[in-house]
């Protein structure tokens, strides 16, 4: 009989037992173990390679006994086979709907050519409304202006923020489409569309967008809006901003007058005799019988578990034309565009009346476009009174080519702007 108190010691060989999901009786690496046979499986199937950094990542995911959450397809390079085609994206949504895995969060799909099939498959996944995808990229895939439609169709249908295109070149009417699936939209926050060929009607179309939607990040370099469609994009935004610090002065002014008026009050109520003032002793109440009295109305509190409050879920994201972080490097912003004599003089004017009243800009790139001495002072002051004003600081980007002092200011006002990287071997298109 072993002695009591004491406790038999575990083997070398164990380890921690696996943590099994609420509800089910399967830990997380059954489920990525059973995804990952099916995707391979469905590869062999369809004659394609699978995804060599999914395929080490499910593993590394397996052997840890977590969940995968983060999807990333991107092709094998320098690929030649004469039998399996390179990396498709039809045998991983054939294999997530099979699986009925609902526990991805992002998609993340790069540089592998979509047919309209791909496209609409994916769509019909997203349809279901079982995959909470929060976050869906689609970068240099060569996805067409009806493909674009035809997937912006079930978005309304799903809980997507994040949304890129980049690299994909569709044009205006790709944006047409875009547009009408954001119509009313609540959820999606960032768009970005760099590089896609986009003309000035784009500037139109995204600046009704802007305004009447929850998008408050759209990231549109290398693009072709010129200093039009600029305007477009970027005047509702202006405008309501300017409207907002009008309002918030006048809420201070009056706000301010109450206060005085309070305090002005309380001095003249000072001033005048009152009963308490008189010379006359008040008489004290007896203390034991004022503790009795006091001692019949209160009631012991009985003891017990506090209950614990139920957070309140997150309210939706504000609806109008706040824009947060807007990205416009290398979009034709100059006086040689079409109609674009004093358009350079306009645009810079509102993008003054910008970054002076919106309290809720955190990022501008203007890069690569030309606007000039002027354009740079008019930013410059914009910067110095948001500063004055007490707004939140505001990460800037702007050409250099303008005079160096000014240039300097505004490098040290609105430092710190991450760009994104351009992609290697791809260029903006030359205007015709």
């Amino acid at each position: 009989m072993p002695a009591k108190g004491k406790k038999k010691g575990k083997g070398k060989g164990k380890g921690k037992k696996k943590k099994k999901l609420n509800g089910m009786g399967e830990t997380p690496g059954d489920i990525v173990k059973r995804l990952y046979r099916i995707y391979l499986n469905n590869c062999d199937v369809k004659s394609t390679m699978f995804c060599q950094s999914l395929k080490t990542f499910m593993k590394n995911c397996l052997e840890d006994n977590k969940l995968i959450v983060k999807f990333i397809l991107e092709p094998v390079a320098d690929f030649q086979d004469p039998v399996l085609s390179n990396v498709r994206l039809e045998p991983l949504v054939m294999s997530l709907r099979q699986e009925r895995y609902k526990y991805i969060k992002e998609l993340h799909i790069w540089d592998i050519p979509l047919k309209h099939e791909d496209v609409a498959t994916l769509a019909l996944m997203l349809d279901k409304g079982v995959y909470p995808i929060t976050r869906l990229e689609l970068i240099d895939c060569d996805v067409g202006a009806y493909a674009v439609e035809r997937l912006m169709k079930c978005i309304p249908m799903t809980i997507i923020s994040i949304l890129s295109f980049d690299y994909n070149e569709f044009g205006d009417e790709g944006v047409r489409g875009i547009c009408k699936g954001l119509k009313n939209n609540r959820l999606l926050l960032s768009l970005s569309l760099c590089y896609c060929d986009l003309g000035v009607e784009s500037g139109s179309l995204l600046g009704d967008i802007v305004s009447t939607t929850a998008l408050r990040e759209i990231y549109l370099n290398g693009n072709n809006l010129e200093a039009e469609g600029t305007i477009e994009l970027v005047k509702l935004a202006a405008d309501h901003a300017e409207m907002e610090s009008y309002e918030r002065a006048e809420t201070a002014r009056l706000k301010a007058e109450e206060e005085a008026q309070a305090l002005l009050m309380e001095k003249e109520r000072g001033r005048l005799p009152t009963a308490m003032s008189s010379s006359e002793p008040v008489p004290k109440p007896d203390s034991a019988k004022s503790s009795k009295a006091g001692g019949l109305g209160k009631k012991k509190k009985k003891k017990g578990k506090k209950k614990k409050k139920s957070k309140a879920p997150p309210e939706p994201p504000p609806v109008g034309p706040w824009i947060h972080k807007l990205h416009l490097a290398d979009n034709g912003i100059d006086s040689y565009g079409r109609g674009s004599t004093y358009a350079p003089v306009i645009i810079t004017r509102l993008f003054r009346q910008l970054i002076q009243h919106s309290s809720c800009l955190q990022e501008l790139d203007i890069d690569d476009n030309l606007i000039g001495d002027l354009g740079g002072r008019e930013i410059m002051e914009a910067l110095n009174q948001r500063k004055e004003a007490g707004h939140p600081s505001m990460k800037m980007s702007v050409t250099h080519r303008m005079n160096s002092e000014t240039f300097a200011s505004i490098m040290k006002l609105g430092a710190g702007l991450k760009k994104k990287g351009k992609k290697k071997g791809k260029k903006k298109k030359k205007k015709k």
